[in-house]
């Protein structure tokens, strides 16, 4: 036995870390088993599957996907998918081009707050990753106009502020058909993040194989709550650290100690269900 960790975001999305170093990481800290789950993203797996080869760690196809339930934005993470598969990548593509247009548009909206900041600037930060509002926080800090990143979200950008601009919107089903027709394994991600109770469980009547339940922003009580869900509605459990790399507001590879059986508790899901 020994641990893993299945939510980490690597520069391919909006973690600053590649999937080589996130691998180096990882074998700092004795991990096992990871998954990169970027959002929109599955370009990073290949590369960090090579990479955990060499390292004796188990990369397994992660991915993390919104969607909105009552106007709520929720986060849907999809395990041991195809990643080649074409509905797959067709949508993924589709939601890349949306994520820039996005970004052009709350550019747009900065700029009727004063703030003249750079595409270009944007698209470098993003590098090859997918844009998105982390991208145009730290742009926004680099050139001075905050005195922080997290300035930028609780004045300006992040949801229900003046130049947010809603993100791709699927539902929770949409989602969910998405990974499945990747034989994949969707999971109702960082369920206390919703803060709502009756919507998490309402969310749970939906065809998710497994909920997230050991997660940064979990207190020990949430966890054992959601262990208690998982184990009547029969879902798979998982968990990770939501690491984005060394941005401050979030938690280190291997921060979250989860046991590297749920991964197996995953491949025997697959192998049995799908």
């Amino acid at each position: 036995m020994g641990l893993c960790d299945l939510h980490i975001h690597s520069f391919y999305s909006d973690g600053t870390f590649s999937p080589a170093e996130i691998v180096e990481k990882a074998g700092e800290k004795n991990l096992c088993a990871i998954s990169i789950t970027d959002h929109d993203e599955v370009d990073a797996i290949g590369v960090a599957r090579s990479y955990g080869e060499k390292r004796n760690i188990r990369v397994i196809a992660g991915v993390e996907l919104s969607a909105i339930y009552k106007d709520i934005e929720i986060h849907i993470l999809g395990y041991l998918f195809d990643e080649n598969e074409k509905r797959l990548q067709a949508k993924l593509s589709e939601m890349r081009v949306y994520r820039e247009e996005r970004a052009r548009k709350i550019l747009s909206k900065l700029r009727d707050y004063g703030f003249n900041i750079k595409f270009d600037l944007v698209i470098k930060l993003a590098g090859r990753g997918a844009i998105g509002r982390p991208h145009i926080a730290q742009a926004m800090l680099e050139q001075k106009a905050i005195f922080n990143y997290k300035e930028a979200f609780t004045k300006y950008i992040g949801n229900g502020k003046p130049c947010n601009v809603p993100k791709y919107r699927l539902d929770p089903e949409e989602v969910i058909a998405l990974i499945k027709d990747a034989d994949g394994i969707p999971v109702l991600a960082h369920p206390a993040n919703i803060r709502d109770y009756g919507i998490v469980d309402e969310l749970l009547n939906f065809p998710f194989a497994g909920i997230e339940v050991w997660h940064p922003d979990h207190t020990s009580q949430q966890i054992k709550n959601y262990l208690t869900i998982a184990e009547d509605k029969s879902l798979l459990v998982t968990g990770g650290s939501d690491s984005h790399g060394d941005i401050p507001t979030k938690a280190l590879i291997g921060g979250i100690e989860v046991d590297s059986s749920i991964v197996d508790s995953l491949i025997d899901y697959k192998n049995t269900y799908l």
